[in-house]
């Protein structure tokens, strides 16, 4: 049963602050960034909705249905680690907030706290004849609390505090203004009316929607608690929506609040590669043989076995991915999943990499095979390869899984997982061996990775970017006598990475003037793989060129998996 409720915003941070809203254990960390929060003081301002608060009744002295935990103040997203209570009863009566935590926890941080070290301001400036309110965060020591001929910044916590102290909004913009000497009487006016305004809807109108929701007692807790995870699930699907797995780790905190601990824990060992709360929910589905595991299917029962599959085997899920950042750093293919240029890789060659490890007794003695696995999968990017069936993330996860349980405890299944390339990633042409040829005409999409093979994770591939080594304006005017083709000319093995202010000092240059301008000209050759034999530098040797910065770079490959 529901009861709704109309509060006044102040209201609603006083219950906040006095503990009585909290957030029970499936509910995410918050999501939301600056400009989410900016934009949603802009719609108190003008009025408009945002929406209703649905929270769950839970009265004193009983056993909450959650554990939970208090809003965040201070919001930073190297330390976002409130863990959630499990309190038996409880000594007052709570409201566990599922519907709305990220609109509420975005007004606490607004108006009393701070995100990323950085607090609110309100510009007193704002146009309030136009209906325009801006707020935008900033840290204290840069935003000095100065007017200026356009702009006002003025702490909206600071302001907060003051209209809590005296509710007069006339008085608290006179103090204002007396204090920053504001005698211009049309700014005076901005202030005073956009003061109001703030005081309005903060303290007077009634703009937040409570809803109650109540449980029925005589029912189970286990029924109780699957009811209202579907709830969660079913309000959660517009805002900032929760994906599947977003919805299985809230299924599993909500069924074992020690779950929380867990996924926090973990996530933060394996943040540098980049194994995020949605990675290793969907490693635990893999390394319970359920990777296509639909929503759907977990219910109450289910939810119990897997977090009790995940806290039994907690310490050897640690290790097992603690061994995999080894096997990472050993091959050095770390920096690759911690870098910016990969920052975007699919989790799933983790996630088999992961689970070898986890049901194998010689993981280490595998290195050298799951290196040559991994590197081939990247270098053919069958990760980001979709079509024809294909999609790595869904049917390739399932398929490679599907061929690696049939070897647990035995040597790590090279040939057989490249078949499932073969068979079924139709969208590429997948080559099991890197050729000098390859890498001409097929390996092209798999450029970053290439150059991360190349350059390690120095600046240039952090910062640089791509540039043509032989000129591409220069040899497009070879393509029709000397057969070449714009795809051979943008090809990996004609493009180097370089600053962006060589880049722009390159320009068109003829690479044998280039080399001239280089102090070492030796160290710059062998960094780009560029042959030395200055005679294949004529555009009209372009293909000859081709092949031999082709084969420097299949050496180099070679024997980084040697």
């Amino acid at each position: 049963m529901a009861y709704w409720k109309s509060q006044n915003l102040k209201d609603v941070i006083s219950s906040i602050k006095d503990e009585e809203f909290v957030l029970p254990v499936i509910q995410r960390r918050l999501k939301w960034d600056e400009d989410k929060i900016e934009l949603l003081f802009n719609s108190l301002l003008k009025g408009y909705s945002f929406g209703a608060i649905i929270v769950l009744e839970e009265e004193k002295d009983s056993s909450p249905l959650f554990a939970f935990r208090k809003f965040c103040l201070d919001f930073s997203k190297k330390d976002d680690a409130l863990l959630s209570e499990d309190v038996p009863l409880l000594s007052r009566t709570q409201f566990f907030v599922i519907d709305g935590q990220q609109r509420l926890q975005s007004f606490y941080i607004g108006l009393c706290g701070s995100y990323n070290g950085k607090i609110l301001y309100f510009d007193l400036f704002s146009k309030f004849k136009e209906d325009e309110y801006e707020f935008k965060f900033n840290s204290p020591e840069k935003q000095k609390v100065l007017p200026t001929q356009k702009n006002f910044w003025y702490p909206t916590k600071d302001l907060y505090d003051r209209l809590s102290n005296v509710r007069d909004a006339p008085n608290v913009a006179d103090e204002i203004c007396a204090k920053h000497e504001i005698a211009d009487g049309e700014k005076r006016r901005h202030v005073e009316r956009n003061i109001q305004k703030f005081y309005e809807s903060i303290f007077r109108d009634d703009s937040v929607g409570i809803s109650r929701v109540t449980l029925n007692k005589e029912r189970n807790p286990t029924e109780n608690r699957q009811r209202m995870v579907e709830l969660f699930q079913r309000l959660n699907t517009e805002g900032i929506r929760l994906n599947t797995l977003d919805l299985v780790a809230s299924r599993l905190k909500g069924f074992d609040y020690r779950m929380e601990d867990f996924l926090d824990t973990v996530v933060e060992e394996n943040k540098e590669i980049r194994l995020g709360q949605d990675e290793i929910v969907k490693l635990l589905m893999t390394l319970r043989d359920t990777p296509s595991l639909a929503i759907t299917n977990l219910d109450a029962s289910t939810s119990v076995e897997w977090a009790n599959f995940a806290l039994n085997n907690s310490d050897k899920i640690k290790s097992t991915l603690k061994t995999l950042r080894e096997f990472l750093k050993a091959t050095n293919d770390y920096d690759w999943f911690n870098s910016k240029a990969g920052k975007k890789y699919s989790p799933v060659p983790l996630c088999i990499l992961a689970y070898h490890i986890f049901y194998s007794e010689h993981a280490d003695k595998d290195f050298a095979d799951m290196r040559r696995w991994l590197r081939i999968s990247l270098l053919n990017d069958v990760f980001a390869a979709r079509g024809n069936g294909w999609d790595p993330t869904r049917t390739g996860l399932i398929q490679l899984h599907g061929v690696l349980k049939n070897y647990l405890s035995q040597t790590f299944p090279v040939d057989e997982l490249f078949t499932v390339y073969k068979e079924n990633c139709k969208s590429i042409i997948f080559r099991s061996e890197i050729t000098a040829d390859n890498i001409i005409d097929e390996l092209t999409k798999s450029q970053k990775y290439i150059f991360y093979l190349i350059y390690g994770s120095k600046s240039e591939l952090l910062l640089g970017e791509a540039d043509h080594i032989q000129p591409r304006n220069l040899l497009l005017n070879y393509v029709v006598g000397n057969k070449l083709t714009e795809p051979m000319i943008d090809s990996v093995a004609n493009l180097e990475m370089l600053s962006r202010d060589d880049n722009r000092t390159k320009s068109d240059k003829k690479l044998k003037d280039w080399i001239k301008k280089q102090p070492d000209r030796q160290e710059y050759l062998e960094r780009h793989l560029i042959p030395s034999d200055e005679a294949l530098w004529r555009p009209t040797n372009f293909r000859q060129f081709l092949k031999a910065r082709a084969q420097l770079i299949v050496n180099k490959i070679n024997d980084s998996m040697k």
